[in-house]
């Protein structure tokens, strides 16, 4: 039998928006209404029969102490839970478990790579153009989904292979930006966005034992890159995000 450890990535929408630094958002929902409320309830009871053993988050590895702080803080009935998907799902969830800590893997640093959609914005061409339409387009289904469905069934539709190939496809895109000769959208794709999935990548595998189930929380445009890296690592036994 495989000690080998398990893990599932779920993809999320950023349910809180004043904390979301991305160049494209999807329209905020009003996750404390009962309905909403209800609907991730059932997305804690839906996800708890994965039985992760410990739940990773989108936020910076360096203030790992801060984040147990305010987990302690939550489960000592002490904090009120924000919005935010880290709160409403990874909170709750890891509460529900009776986890006793939960854990930061993020890196998000980019000084000394370029401001690719200020470059965009400037220096406008058929294909920065088609870039921020296709964006459009994705944001725009994402906000049609996200009004007409339960929170699981949009986590599901987020997840889907096909929406996660077309997030992915925007930044493969991005890489062939190019200023005169200097290729500065390869440069930003390669030394900021891989460069912070490879971190984020190495930070999971340190957290993994034998025959853990880690779950990992993270914004959706990650996803693609996350499952081809644990893919190709060979260490996890990968489980997927399904009905």
């Amino acid at each position: 039998m495989s000690n080998k450890p398990s893990i599932m990535i779920l993809g999320t929408d950023h349910f809180e928006k004043s904390a979301v630094q991305d160049y494209a958002r999807t329209d905020e929902l009003d996750i404390f209404t009962s309905e909403k409320q209800l609907e991730i309830n059932n997305v804690l009871t839906t996800l708890k029969e994965y039985t992760p053993t410990k739940i990773l988050l989108e936020y910076p590895l360096k203030y790992q102490s801060n984040l147990t702080k305010e987990f302690q803080e939550y489960l000592d009935g002490k904090l009120k839970l924000s919005a935010n998907e880290r709160h409403q799902i990874g909170f709750q969830l890891a509460k529900e478990l009776g986890h006793k800590n939960i854990f930061a893997v993020d890196w998000n640093e980019d000084e000394g790579v370029p401001d690719i959609f200020g470059y965009m914005q400037k220096q406008e061409t058929q294909n920065s153009k088609q870039i921020f339409m296709d964006i459009e387009k994705v944001i725009d289904e994402a906000n049609n989904k996200s009004q007409t469905s339960t929170i699981w069934e949009y986590l599901l539709f987020l997840n889907d292979t096909e929406q996660v190939r077309k997030s992915h496809q925007i930044y493969m895109d991005m890489a062939m930006i190019v200023d005169n000769d200097n290729p500065i959208g390869a440069k930003w794709v390669a030394n900021y966005w891989y460069y912070r999935n490879l971190l984020i990548y190495k930070n999971i595998k340190s957290l993994a034992s034998e025959n853990d189930r880690l779950l990992v929380i993270y914004g959706v445009g990650h996803v693609y890159l996350l499952n081809q890296l644990i893919y190709e690592g060979g260490v996890f036994k990968i489980e997927n995000v399904e009905v």
